[in-house]
């Protein structure tokens, strides 16, 4: 486990005792991962998460999903967050197996499929661009997210879970 995060707008920073690196808040965190399996947790109005190789999580709080735009939309400026190297989308993968922790939300709460789009590249052959929405249980807010899956599958049950 990393005594440091990779990186967070360039500048290392510490994590905490249970090995999450944090983002700082304001306008937008980016969180930059190793090769090891990390875990990325933002603080800002949009939140960009850059796992890199290994069984990465990302924790996406719901007083952070709060802060952006309400209402289903696949304006890149509306979007609470954006994990740009999901690996292992929609089953195991032997390598990278990523995963999405949602936190504080309302009970019911879900995720919804909105569109994809191929995004291929030379290092991710087979990506897809997925657009979701998620819907709080008790409150009904209604928020955007993009997960770029470098295996160009859609999430599935076992690729996140609300606590």
């Amino acid at each position: 486990m990393p005594t440091t995060s990779p990186t967070l707008a360039g500048v290392p920073d510490p994590v905490d005792p249970y090995g999450i690196a944090h983002g700082d808040g304001g306008a937008k965190d980016t969180l930059a991962g190793t090769s090891g399996s990390d875990k990325l947790q933002g603080a800002a109005t949009f939140n960009q998460y850059y796992g890199s190789a290994g069984n990465d999580t990302f924790i996406i709080s719901a007083k952070t999903t709060e802060l952006a735009h309400e209402g289903a939309t696949k304006t890149f400026a509306d979007q609470a967050f954006y994990i740009t190297d999901f690996g292992g989308a929609g089953g195991y993968s032997s390598s990278n197996n990523d995963f999405i922790a949602f936190s504080g939300f309302g009970a019911g709460t879900h995720i919804d499929l909105v569109s994809t789009k191929d995004n291929h590249s030379v290092n991710a052959p087979s990506a897809l661009l997925c657009y979701y929405t998620i819907t709080d249980g008790v409150t009904g807010e209604v928020h955007n997210f993009m997960v770029n899956s470098t295996n160009g599958h859609v999430l599935a049950k076992g690729d996140f879970n609300f606590y």
